[in-house]
């Protein structure tokens, strides 16, 4: 009798606790899914795409499109211990607040059934005390373990943060180089064959950077549209040549295309004595820029695919799953009723290591483990390269004349 009701409570545990949506394993199957290609999405995933479509095209053609930066890219805090405690979106108690009720309910249950049993099973203890010796040999692995795999989760965020600052920085430098070898008159101004040149390499770096970030976040998906191309050439983005162009070709692959047309442009200016200053000097440092551009923005998609072995995330799965599975056992043998709260407080912790490990791993929320806010805003990456497109343009349009008349 008291192997049978130790083994159907662990079996119970086990069949809730799987169920639970946090344990999902479906979303990294259906995220890979959409970066191949493939047509299958798990239904939760596809109910939050719904949730994104919603959106108008036109809505989202507005925001992307926007020159100054609405959000900033990730969540903001203030250092100061009240700011954090009260802090509930975008935090590991939002993303295992059901994990922790649930385990803490099973165990409180068993508490319960333990006491009113007690002279039924009185070596139902003992079995317990032998499992806690497992539990705490799992403990000492389990957080070993999760803290080396937290840390590989941070980096593949941070380096996904770097590439798309780095993006940014190198479209800013190719805005800076253009501006400062424009031709001026005598008052300073640049000439209009400059100033065009100067505005068609504005208007592509803010189409490159939105095809770019279509091509890589699956909420994005909506900017990849025929309808989003239409709401492109109503803003000025794109004339009805580009976008007869764009629209002949792969969605995911039009920012190579705008990629290029970028490096034509100030090429072909090149070539022109009458458009640039040190004309030998900007081609090859354009060029330079150019290829780091692409080696930066090629890595995007790359680091995405290649973020972790795949084996390695089910163990530590497995790992974190058998030992909080097993929690409300040991902690019964070793703290009677108290182990109530003790549960609670081991789930909230381990089970939050997985989870801010998994948010980490997600940083574009691709697969939903962002989903309490907690994700890098690529419409504010958008939005600020959008503001760096113009900010250069409009700096040179200010040289002092006096200064300028003394250069020359």
């Amino acid at each position: 009798l008291d192997s049978h009701v130790c083994v159907h409570g662990l079996s119970q545990c086990v069949v809730a606790f799987a169920s639970l949506p946090t344990y999902s394993g479906a979303a990294q199957g259906a995220a890979q899914a959409y970066h191949r290609g493939h047509t299958h999405v798990n239904p939760s995933l596809r109910a939050r795409s719904d949730h994104h479509e919603k959106r108008t095209v036109d809505e989202w053609v507005d925001e992307v499109t926007a020159m100054s930066a609405t959000r900033k890219v990730t969540l903001q805090f203030s250092p100061s211990r009240w700011h954090l405690w009260s802090r509930f979106k975008g935090t590991v108690v939002q993303k295992t607040w059901k994990s922790v009720l649930f385990l803490t309910v099973f165990n409180a249950v068993l508490c319960f059934k333990v006491h009113i049993f007690r002279d039924l099973i009185p070596t139902f203890r003992m079995q317990m005390e032998m499992l806690d010796k497992l539990w705490h040999m799992q403990m000492t692995l389990t957080t070993f373990i999760l803290a080396f795999f937290l840390n590989k989760s941070y980096t593949v965020w941070t380096d996904m943060l770097s590439l798309g600052r780095r993006i940014q920085g190198r479209l800013n430098d190719v805005s800076i180089m253009v501006s400062t070898h424009a031709k001026r008159d005598e008052n300073g101004l640049v000439l209009p064959k400059a100033q065009i040149v100067i505005d068609t390499i504005a208007r592509y770096k803010r189409l490159f950077c939105i095809t770019f970030y279509a091509s890589v976040v699956k909420t994005h998906a909506p900017l990849t549209t025929d309808e989003a191309l239409a709401g492109f050439e109503r803003k000025g983005l794109i004339t009805a040549d580009e976008r007869a162009l764009l629209a002949a070709m792969p969605p995911r692959t039009r920012h190579h295309a705008i990629c290029q047309w970028l490096g034509n442009v100030v090429v072909q200016a090149c070539e022109d004595d009458s458009v640039f200053y040190q004309r030998a000097n900007l081609h090859f440092s354009f060029l330079d820029k150019m290829t780091q551009l692409r080696a930066t923005y090629g890595s995007v998609p790359d680091k995405i695919d290649d973020r972790l072995n795949m084996a390695y995330a089910h163990f530590v799965q497995l790992l974190v799953d058998s030992f909080l599975i097993v929690t409300p056992f040991a902690a019964l043998a070793d703290m009677g009723n108290l182990s109530v709260f003790a549960t609670a407080v081991l789930t909230m912790f381990f089970q939050g290591l997985l989870d801010l490990s998994k948010m980490f791993l997600d940083p574009y929320n691709n697969e939903g483990q962002g989903d309490n806010g907690d994700y890098l805003v690529v419409n504010t990456l958008i939005q600020e390269t959008n503001a760096g497109s113009e900010r250069f343009k409009d700096l040179t349009k200010r040289f002092p004349p006096s200064y300028w008349r003394g250069v020359g």
